[in-house]
């Protein structure tokens, strides 16, 4: 294939279909809030998504979020099956396969809220790099945010090598005929036999093959484009600040909530040390080297609006939060740089009893402090941040934007869910409560369409289940063995099924999924 418009980017695999909370502006405003930032809010706004990728995140976020989106990802397959998807709801989604050159050629574009890139700003060149930049400099509204999610030092360095000696086997021994799939292994054999015949580099980096049979074991389309593009821009915390400034771009806030818990991440001494230092930039930078940062997801906002402790207090009591497993389900755990810890029962508990109250409906954190009168402000604040990093929680938009995108997420996550009819591949709903995605397996999904066609019992919604897997000659593993009969299959589904009516299905009707 040229690289006449590739540029080395690796187009042969198609990229995978997850979802980024990230990009959800409902998340990103709430990150903001967490540092003390004010975010744009309103319900015609204008957000941009660079590099789409299969165009699951922002075909979500189109329909859960009032306002109109704008994306590139100059992958045709890919913007292919984004805007198929955006199509089949009839979304106002205005998807394009232009590379980032052209995007800025255009005439026909708005100012935006917020523009968002997951992942690519590592993948692409320099030159690319710098158009991304002019595009926020001229397209980002004053006040609004910029989302970068890229991989970084220092904790990428040992793996650096491993990157190069894929490429160096896919660039000089693989046949340009091979399969994608083909590409990647034998560059993952080269590269384990290569360790296997001991050289010295080996003995100075005595993690190098754990790290190798750990990117084996990873989803193949993901390792296609963190390891084999041509472009690898690994860098430093700082170096993106700087490449940022002349948009006018200042770096506000982690989208991570589990970096604002220092329990978490930094030992006693870290703390201390990070503590004297003054300056907000040096001290993230700092920062990355006592949690051997490798990846950072990150906030810029173009003219930084910080609120007063009492204009945020305000904001954070107003914003509502849901859960969204059911609360027994919750780990008992949360692990981060400096380790693994243990929930406190005796905070965790009650919040997750205050959550859960009224069928797990959305209540503010006002709500929840009245409820939990006894417990401080802040800690009560953090506990909520703790189950948003874990992924158990979640902030929620207003209740009128919420009214404004109900009838769109339905329309999409129906299409969905038809989806799941035929494959896997898109295992997450829109929900209009988060202004986001939430994960729903296919056998959920199914078990939502025997609901949409009247079916009440979790035995009939086990039958549909079957009746299509059976049909993709598709068997459940049930403790690492098939199951082999039909019989067995049915079973199992309709004690999956019976758990599902008692806890996720709950959850999901709160989140005005179900």
């Amino acid at each position: 294939m040229s690289d006449a418009w590739n540029e080395g980017y690796f187009t042969d695999e198609g990229y995978t279909y997850s979802y980024s909370r990230e990009i959800n502006p409902v998340f990103q405003r709430y990150c903001l809030l967490l540092r003390g930032f004010a975010g744009l809010e309103t319900t015609d706004g204008y957000h941009c998504e660079l590099g789409f990728g299969q165009g699951v995140s922002i075909n979500i976020h189109a329909a859960a979020n009032p306002g109109s989106y704008v994306g590139t990802d100059f992958h045709p397959g890919q913007a292919g099956h984004a805007i198929a998807l955006a199509n089949s709801w009839n979304s106002d989604a205005r998807l394009y396969d232009d590379s980032f050159e052209q995007l800025l050629a255009r005439n026909d574009l708005p100012q935006f809220d917020s523009i968002s890139l997951h992942g690519i700003w590592t993948w692409v060149s320099r030159d690319n790099q710098q158009l991304i930049v002019e595009f926020a400099r001229r397209h980002l509204k004053p006040g609004g945010l910029l989302y970068v999610s890229y991989n970084c030092l220092p904790g990428w360095s040992p793996s650096a090598p491993l990157r190069n000696l894929f490429r160096l086997h896919d660039r000089f021994a693989t046949s340009s005929s091979a399969r994608p799939d083909q590409r990647i292994d034998a560059a993952l054999q080269f590269s384990e036999a290569l360790l296997a015949a001991n050289p010295n580099y080996a003995g100075t980096a005595p993690g190098l093959n754990a790290q190798l049979q750990s990117i084996k074991g990873q989803n193949r389309q993901y390792v296609a484009h963190e390891y084999f593009n041509r472009e690898w821009n690994c860098m430093y915390f700082t170096d993106v600040v700087d490449a940022f400034a002349p948009a006018k771009l200042d770096y506000a806030a982690t989208a991570v909530p589990l970096d604002t818990v220092d329990p978490l991440n930094l030992s006693a001494e870290g703390m201390d040390f990070l503590e004297g230092i003054d300056h907000p930039i040096m001290r993230e930078q700092a920062r990355d080297y006592f949690v051997n940062q490798n990846f950072r997801r990150d906030l810029y906002v173009r003219g930084a609006n910080r609120l007063s402790a009492a204009e945020q207090r305000q904001g954070l009591l107003n914003t509502r939060f849901i859960l969204l497993q059911p609360a027994e389900s919750v780990a008992a755990s949360v692990k981060g740089p400096a380790g693994e810890a243990a929930l406190q029962a005796e905070v965790y508990g009650p919040v997750l009893e205050a959550l859960a109250a009224d069928a797990y409906v959305a209540k503010t954190l006002r709500q929840l402090s009245s409820a939990l009168p006894e417990m401080p402000f802040d800690d009560l604040l953090q506990a909520l941040s703790v189950l948003i990093g874990m992924s158990a929680a979640a902030p929620c938009q207003s209740e009128a934007a919420e009214r404004l995108v109900q009838a769109r997420c339905s329309t999409l996550n129906l299409q969905l869910c038809k989806r799941s009819l035929l494959s896997d591949k898109i295992q997450v709903l829109a929900s209009p409560v988060t202004g986001g995605g939430i994960v729903v397996s296919r056998f959920h999904q199914l078990f939502l369409i025997s609901l949409k066609q009247g079916k009440k019992h979790p035995a009939d919604w086990a039958q549909l289940a079957w009746a299509v897997l059976a049909e993709q000659d598709v068997v459940l593993v049930k403790n690492n063995q098939p199951l082999n009969t039909a019989e067995e299959n049915i079973a199992e589904l309709t004690e999956q099924a019976h758990a599902f009516a008692a806890g996720s299905l709950v959850t999901l009707r709160a989140l005005n999924i179900a």
